[in-house]
């Protein structure tokens, strides 16, 4: 029995030892195995993984659309393709850079350098926001590392005819400048986020589950008008190149809603080419950002504070000779001796001398507080930020010699959209209201003119825009006009030089206003450079398109057009037999 158990024991010791072999050599096979994994395959078990790699994905949105009135846009966003890469694993395929950047058009040395400096990093643009198309020719090359995202461009249909007013977005989408600008958070909307399980290709394999939903952006309806836009740059641009100016700008205004129908500049610049010079020359809004002393189109301000004195009517007779006049050593000219004026002929005539002698007679503090209502030295409204307020002095601040100049549009300064809002006011029964540029939203009118003295300086204009007298350029066939022209002389470091700024202001149809045009010209070249000359045919043109784009029907009928025609010619053949006789008109 005790052999048995010895026996027993060996064969038992024996198993031991073969299981124990056995252990051994699987555990030295795992070993072997799991060196070879952590050692010798790191690099293939590390791009297996890639192929399957869990992550956040921005979920982007597009801007939101700026459409004009007539939902035409002005501004809209394309999807595009920006291809970046993950350095490290694009120089483990260097050889192949070379086909990115032919397909990219980059210069292959330039983009080996660059990667090769970045290789610390996981992400690198190359190219931001190529066509959807060369994208895909991209991806077909298959190169490990290339990677693409999906962002948007802004594109702008109406180019440089609404470049300054629109405004740009930069490189990200985000508004720069005008509307772009002013409404960016609006026009942007909120990205999502999600996961998803991409491959080694950056190719979306499966959608895990969303974060953050998008929060889609709002559009944008502008009070813009795009045809009459159109119309008013072209009107604007033809005039820089006729009369050589250095800049010039329009406004369009509704007279009942406060709507800003056209805004205009010149220079401009394309948006969708971003050229560096253009943009440097045709950036601003000068519209809105362009102060300037505006001259004679103030005059009628003047006359307002006049009428209310109780002082003056219309036809209040001046006497303006001998057609100069001094103030504290400062002389006051006309352009001629006009002689005695009625109120309204002063306004007609322009005459410096007459509107010196009716704004000395006022209060200082009446006739500044005339100006304020009607929105000088302030802004138009607090939508646009970087409006000016322009410049206009206290009354305590004025010499006898300030006030005269203020009443004839010196010592003061001004934008193009603040003179539209203060001649809409006129036309507008006395009511002044801050311009709009969304499409329905009307700003809450105030009272600043009794509507009678509205509807009396309404009659004044409309003698400005009469067969002789300074604006007849503004006349335009079917439509009475009412206005004023602005001949303003340029001050520079101090001085006022024989360089000079044209401006007409006016409104149609001027017995039922309804469109307000603003022309402002500034330094015209040659012999005409007056606000009758250069102005006021470039305002004409405008509002005559306007006028039939809005469908405002005439109000002048044929036969008075007619009978004015044949008024004109009858003092024409007049004038030549009174010089044939010797007797002067």
């Amino acid at each position: 029995m005790i052999k048995k158990t010895a026996a027993d024991t060996k064969r038992i010791s024996r198993r031991m030892s073969v299981l124990l072999a056995v252990l051994a050599c699987l555990f030295v096979a795992v070993a072997v195995k799991a060196f070879k994994v952590q050692v010798n395959q790191t690099r293939f078990y590390q791009r297996e993984a890639n192929k399957r790699q869990i992550r956040t994905e921005t979920i982007p949105v597009s801007r939101g659309v700026i459409y004009d009135r007539n939902q035409e846009p002005l501004a809209i966003s394309v999807a595009m393709e920006s291809v970046w890469v993950d350095p490290a694993r694009l120089m483990e395929n260097f050889d192949r850079i070379d086909q990115l950047a032919q397909k990219l058009d980059l210069d292959a040395d330039k983009l080996k350098a660059l990667v090769s400096s970045r290789q610390q990093r996981r992400f690198l643009y190359v190219k931001r926001l190529i066509e959807p198309e060369l994208a895909d020719e991209i991806r077909a090359l298959n190169i490990e590392g290339v990677n693409f995202q999906t962002e948007f461009k802004r594109f702008y249909p109406a180019g440089e005819t609404a470049a300054q007013l629109i405004g740009i977005t930069n490189i990200e989408d985000k508004g720069q400048e005008g509307l772009e600008r002013f409404f960016d958070e609006d026009l942007s909307g909120d990205p999502g986020l999600k996961r998803v399980v991409k491959d080694s290709k950056g190719n979306v394999i499966r959608e895990v589950e969303e974060i953050r939903p998008v929060v889609p952006a709002r559009d944008l309806h502008i009070s813009i008008d795009r045809r009459l836009q159109y119309a008013a740059y072209r009107s604007l641009k033809k005039a820089m190149y006729r009369y050589g100016a250095k800049s010039a700008s329009a406004v369009v205004l509704d007279v009942a809603t406060g709507e800003v129908l056209a805004l205009v500049n010149q220079p401009s610049f394309n948006p969708n080419k971003r050229d560096p010079e253009a943009l440097k020359k045709g950036l601003l809004n000068r519209a809105m950002m362009d102060v300037y002393e505006p001259g004679s189109v103030m005059k009628p301000f003047t006359v307002i504070a006049a009428l209310e004195s109780g002082k003056y009517t219309p036809e209040t007779v001046i006497d303006t000779s001998p057609g100069r006049w001094e103030i504290d050593g400062t002389v006051v000219n006309d352009f001629r001796d006009y002689g005695e004026l009625t109120v309204e002929q002063v306004i007609a005539k322009s005459s410096n001398v007459g509107m010196a002698k009716i704004a000395l007679d006022m209060d200082k503090e009446h006739l500044w507080d005339v100006y304020r209502r009607f929105g000088f030295g302030a802004p138009t409204q607090n939508l646009i930020r970087s409006e000016s307020s322009g410049y206009f002095p206290h009354f305590r601040k004025w010499r006898r010699v300030d006030q005269a100049a203020i009443s004839r549009g010196y010592g003061l300064s001004v934008t193009v959209l603040q003179l539209a809002a203060a001649y809409a006011a006129i036309a507008n029964e006395g009511r002044w209201r801050a311009p709009s540029f969304i499409k329905g939203l009307i700003n809450p009118d105030k009272a600043v003119l009794d509507p009678a003295i509205a509807r009396q300086i309404r009659d004044i204009l409309k003698a400005v825009v009469s067969e002789h007298a300074t604006g007849h350029r503004a006349r335009i066939d079917g439509y009475r006009v009412a206005g004023k022209t602005g001949t303003a002389r340029k001050n520079e470091h101090g001085q006022y030089v024989d360089r000079y700024v044209a401006t007409f202001a006016g409104f149609a149809p001027a017995d039922n206003p309804r469109l307000v045009v603003v022309v402002s010209v500034n330094d015209p070249a040659g012999d005409e450079f007056g606000g009758g000359q250069v102005a006021a045919p470039v305002f004409a043109e405008i509002m005559q398109t306007a006028l039939r784009i809005m469908n405002v029907a005439p109000d002048v009928l044929p036969q008075e057009d007619t009978d004015a025609m044949a008024s004109s010619h009858r003092k024409a053949r007049k004038q030549v037999v009174e010089t044939a006789t010797g007797r002067t008109p």
